[in-house]
């Protein structure tokens, strides 16, 4: 019966490790609500909540939301997302992340970005990431609503670690600042009437280290209902060459939902 109990718990312990995957990654993608934002406001929004009581008490809550709006030749983003699980009464994963973006289109193929980024993920054992970073987006390909474009520029990176635990070595906690060069893809193609794809690779350079690199890609399918309401499904892979923390692990992620556009 014990180890029934357990093999339970694991299962659980799995699924949540996988829904919360998208949110504790800490690049914040808002690449599937760009070409959505014309003018005035808009908002998407992104929720799931679950509960489990019995033997165990298991609840998890996710939101992702985003604001926007394109005043001329401007175009501003902010973005909130947060999840959470808690185990029996512990809280068992955490991750906040708030990204303000600026867009400044200059022509038909170019245009300025600036971004603001902080938040943390327990899963990460980051305490603290912030950045602050500036660049240049140029179109390659633009035909209709598909598109094909790349992005470059430095921005500054800060994060904070928390003490932990590994291989029975006690480390402290610590922090590291650096500079990194952003090389960035995007596309979006409208693979039928309701379908679209976009994909989204991040790739960040540390600087003085050309061998520490990470790279954070986002296959997005979105099947459109109607005006407001779209299923969508994601396949994300995150990569990073140097982990400041010795138990951190590369991973992937499968997820789908429901996607609300008011």
């Amino acid at each position: 019966m014990l180890l029934i109990l357990k093999n339970k718990y694991l299962y659980f312990i799995g699924i949540i490790f996988i829904s919360n995957t998208l949110f504790s990654q800490t690049i914040v993608d808002t690449e599937s609500s760009l070409k959505k934002i014309d003018s005035t406001f808009h908002a998407f929004a992104n929720f799931m909540g679950d509960k489990k009581t019995g033997n165990f008490d298991l609840s998890f809550i996710r939101a992702d939301v985003t604001l926007g709006s394109r005043i001329k030749n401007d175009l501003f983003r902010l973005t909130f997302s947060h999840s959470s699980t808690k185990f029996n009464g512990n809280n068992f994963d955490k991750t906040t992340n708030l990204q303000f973006r600026w867009n400044r289109i200059l022509n038909e193929d170019h245009s300025l970005f600036m971004f603001l980024q902080t938040g943390e993920s327990a899963r990460s054992f980051i305490e603290e990431r912030t950045l602050f970073g500036v660049g240049l987006r140029q179109h390659l390909y633009k035909k209709d609503k598909n598109y094909f474009d790349i992005a470059v520029g430095p921005f500054y990176e800060f994060e904070a670690y928390p003490k932990y635990r590994y291989e029975n070595i006690e480390y402290e906690s610590s922090s590291q600042k650096t500079t990194r060069i952003s090389f960035n893809v995007f596309s979006s193609v409208k693979l039928f009437e309701n379908v679209t794809s976009t994909t989204t690779i991040y790739s960040q350079w540390k600087y003085n280290e050309i061998g520490n690199v990470r790279v954070f890609g986002n296959q997005y399918i979105r099947f459109k209902i109607n005006e407001k309401l779209s299923t969508y499904v994601r396949y994300v892979v995150r990569y990073r060459s140097v982990n400041y923390i010795k138990r951190l692990k590369n991973d992937t992620d499968f997820v789908y939902g429901l996607e609300i556009n008011i």
